[in-house]
C-alpha cells in the first residue's frame, strides 16, 4: 500500500487529505475492507485527538485510492499521524501512515522530512528536531508512540543508542514544555525494515 498526503505541512488550512493506493487490481482494490485511523496521540487531551472520517472509494480517478479528508474543525483536527489499514479475504493485513503537521510549526525534523527508513542492524540512526524561531532546545521534549521519554528532553536529537530494532519503529515527537496541545511540534516516523 502506498501512502499519499495532499497538503501534509498545511494541516491548519483547508481540509486537508490523504490518499491511500493499494497494490492489487483496481477491482479487487475497491472491494477491500479499509479503515482509517489515528496512529498515535499526538496532543495531551482525547478530545483533540479526533479521528479521521472513513476512507471513500475514488473509483474515477487515474489512479484510483481510497480517499480519507481531515475535517479540520478550526481545531488542528488534522494535525498528526494518520493512515488507512487495508484487509482482503486471503491476504495479510496491510497498514501504512502518514504525517500533517502546520505550516506554523515550532519544531521541524532537522533534515526536513517527515519519514527515516532503516533496517534492523542498522547503527547510527537518530531523529534530529530543530526550532524555526527562537525557541530555547532547553525546552524540548520528547515521545515516542506518545510515551514520554525524559532521558531525552532537553536536547534536540533522539539517539538510537546499538543497533536498530523492530521496536525503534514509530512515531517520535518533540514539542516545546507546557505546549504540546499548541499542535505546533515536530512529527517524525521512524520505518524500521526487517531482516
Amino acid at each position: 500500500m502506498t501512502f499519499v498526503g495532499v497538503k501534509p505541512f498545511d494541516s491548519e488550512n483547508g481540509s486537508p487529505q490523504y490518499q491511500c493506493h493499494i497494490s492489487e487490481s483496481d477491482t479487487i482494490a475497491a472491494n477491500a475492507d479499509v479503515e482509517s485511523f489515528r496512529t498515535v496521540w499526538t496532543r495531551n487531551d482525547a478530545n483533540e485527538n479526533v479521528d479521521p472520517l472513513p476512507p471513500e472509494w475514488i473509483g474515477t480517478a487515474t489512479y484510483k485510492h481510497w480517499k480519507v479528508t481531515l475535517n479540520n474543525n478550526g481545531n488542528n483536527d488534522a494535525f498528526g499521524v494518520f493512515g488507512c489499514e487495508a484487509s482482503l479475504d486471503g491476504m495479510i493485513n496491510t497498514s501504512i501512515s502518514g504525517i500533517f503537521m502546520r505550516s506554523d510549526a515550532d519544531i521541524v525534523p532537522s533534515d526536513e522530512l517527515v519519514s527515516l527508513t532503516v533496517n534492523t542492524g542498522d547503527t547510527g540512526v537518530s531523529i534530529g528536531m530543530k526550532s524555526t524561531g527562537s525557541k530555547n532546545v532547553a525546552d524540548f521534549r520528547w515521545l515516542k508512540d506518545n510515551v514520554r521519554n525524559n532521558g531525552i528532553s532537553r536536547q534536540d536529537t533522539w539517539v538510537i543508542s546499538g543497533p536498530v530494532e523492530v521496536d525503534d519503529a514509530g512515531v517520535y515527537e518533540c514539542h516545546i514544555q507546557g505546549q504540546r496541545s499548541d499542535a505546533k511540534q515536530g512529527l517524525k516516523l521512524l520505518i524500521v525494515r526487517g531482516s
